[in-house]
């Protein structure tokens, strides 16, 4: 089976191969077009409080259908994530002023962090669409100003979804996470297991086993668990 990840994220791609997928990547932008979306596509979307145009799981299913058409006759995975601090959309920061802010929204209070999940499975005859939406609540440690600038002069924050990565030295702000760590990384790996196996993707590791394998090679301590999970 040829799978194939619509996604430029490096951190998708490694969490994908640890569990064990032999895939290939496409990188694309489908998620800031307003193509026309089937009303089987609208109809099967998860329940979520914000705008449509901002809901993880119809931006994951553009960059998936975007790549289904560059590949056809593959399975396509993919994924997108937001950072949602109260009904605002925490984006990429605009410069570092913009990550400070952010940064400084952040500091002391819990937010969600939503990633949206879809599967095309291109079988002979039709295919299926499988949609998912995983919410993690992230709690970041009280920040003061000294922290957030050296924090920011790094220059990882410029390229994360509300300021920060979880996976890289934004770690040390996390105080706890409520759900998923991986769905917070980009790519929820209890979910995807379960999806790409009922496409029929065979030889995944347990997603569990990889978190934790993930975790090693991150030099990272695995978070109180529950509430963490992989």
């Amino acid at each position: 089976m040829r799978l194939v990840l619509a996604s430029a994220s490096p951190r998708r791609r490694e969490l994908l191969r640890l569990l064990g997928a032999s895939y290939e990547a496409i990188a694309s932008d489908a998620e800031e077009r307003d193509d026309p979306v089937p009303e089987a596509v609208l109809a099967a979307l998860p329940p979520f409080d914000l705008p449509r145009a901002t809901h993880p799981s119809l931006l994951a299913w553009r960059k998936a259908s975007h790549a289904a058409a560059l590949a056809p006759g593959a399975t396509i995975l993919g994924a997108d994530t937001i950072v949602v601090l109260g009904d605002e959309v925490l984006n990429k920061p605009r410069d570092p002023a913009h990550a400070r802010q952010m940064l400084a929204s952040l500091s002391g209070r819990t937010h969600i962090v939503y990633t949206g999940i879809c599967v095309i499975e291109r079988a002979e005859g039709g295919g299926m669409i499988q949609l998912d939406l995983v919410a993690s609540e992230v709690e970041i440690a009280p920040l003061s100003p000294h922290v957030i600038a050296d924090y920011v002069d790094t220059g990882e924050p410029m390229d994360k979804a509300g300021s920060y990565g979880i996976q890289g030295l934004g770690g040390r702000l996390v105080r706890g996470v409520r759900g998923s760590y991986t769905a917070v990384v980009g790519l929820p790996l209890v979910q995807v297991h379960r999806m790409l196996s009922a496409a029929g993707v065979v030889g995944l590791h347990n997603p569990e086993s990889t978190y934790r394998r993930w975790l090693e090679q991150q030099g990272k301590d695995p978070l109180p668990w529950p509430p963490t999970q992989p």
